[in-house]
């Protein structure tokens, strides 16, 4: 099953950041193995992998915290001594009530849980004098609902998030982050989710928290499933299809108790449809690959299911705007 992979505006946003504070990230996007031309093509994407590769040079590079993005330094293991004091919680209210005083006095940046019925929201309140920069706003929303869902074992799916700054021209890369469609440009920082979930018990263990501190950020920036979409639940049925041939849309639709009309129609009204979800999964399946290096163009064609080569290449420059090769930075 293939990763997803994460949009190169992401990466450019980093790097503009870091620019701008005298951060110079040029060797972690070698050591990510994101070449100059990968950097120039807006439909380019990279693995998880990579892009966590340039999150953690950031904190190498400036020992802090906020990776040089934020009004002033975080110190490097706040998270995680934060983390310490919220993983004996008895329970998600109790952990996120806990992680927002901790934050308050170790880093002066405020957050509050509220609940009205059945909604709970985490609202950041920052200085509107000294705005955050997005890429921050971006990470501290993500870090926090991952680590929430974490905690309790259990993805928490977002009724809504709410970013104080305009939508960019990727805006409909964040569903993919956040499982739902930002409201940009709002006057706070914040997301909402069912407040049934703050009863649900902590049950992580602070070997389990080690482990999971050790692999950061991947956990903390990345989602596994939210299965909130139609073609959230539709991707990961034909992900998990072990034929070598593509379930065709009735079968998937019989899975999903639905009819293949009527799944046609839901995802026509998502933006996307059957067709265009395999060819995401072949484009992350081939980047993932091209990355890793460990196959040649002809035998990742050959896997993915192309009668010849150039017929894969073709489709790969459809889908990033470049030739597969400008993937393997050892080929530059």
């Amino acid at each position: 099953m293939a990763t997803r992979t994460v949009a190169i505006q992401f990466i450019r946003a980093a790097m503009t950041t870091a620019a701008a504070r005298g951060i110079d990230i040029r060797g972690a996007l070698r050591a990510a193995r994101i070449t100059p031309e990968m950097i120039g093509h807006d439909r380019v994407r990279v693995t998880e992998a990579q892009a966590a590769r340039i999150v953690r040079a950031l904190w190498e590079l400036t020992e802090d915290e906020l990776a040089g993005l934020g009004p002033r330094p975080i110190p490097r293991g706040t998270f995680r001594m934060i983390s310490y004091g919220v993983v004996h919680a008895p329970d998600l209210r109790t952990a996120l009530t806990r992680f927002t005083e901790f934050v308050a006095l170790s880093t002066e940046a405020r957050a509050t849980l509220t609940v009205d019925g059945s909604q709970a929201r985490v609202v950041m309140h920052g200085d509107p004098a000294k705005p955050l920069d997005p890429l921050v706003v971006d990470i501290a929303v993500a870090v926090i609902h991952r680590f929430a869902s974490w905690l309790i074992r259990k993805q928490i799916p977002l009724t809504a998030v709410e970013l104080p700054y305009p939508a960019p021209p990727y805006e409909s890369e964040y569903r993919l982050i956040y499982g739902v469609t930002p409201t940009f440009d709002t006057t706070g920082t914040g997301f909402a989710f069912d407040s049934m979930y703050l009863s649900i018990p902590v049950v992580r263990t602070e070997a389990e928290l080690d482990e999971f501190l050790r692999t950061a950020p991947a956990g903390l920036l990345f989602r596994n499933r939210y299965d909130v979409t139609t073609a959230d639940r539709v991707r990961n049925i034909l992900e998990r299809n072990t034929s070598t041939d593509w379930l065709a849309a009735e079968d998937v639709a019989k899975r999903l108790s639905l009819s293949a009309q009527h799944v046609r129609r839901l995802l026509r009204e998502e933006g996307t449809s059957y067709r265009t979800i395999q060819e995401d999964i072949l484009r992350d399946r081939a980047i993932e690959s091209l990355v890793q290096g460990q196959e040649t163009i002809e035998e990742l064609s050959e896997r993915l299911g192309y009668s010849e080569p150039s017929a894969f290449r073709r489709a790969f420059r459809r889908w990033t705007g470049i030739a597969p090769g400008s993937y393997r930075l050892d080929s530059r």
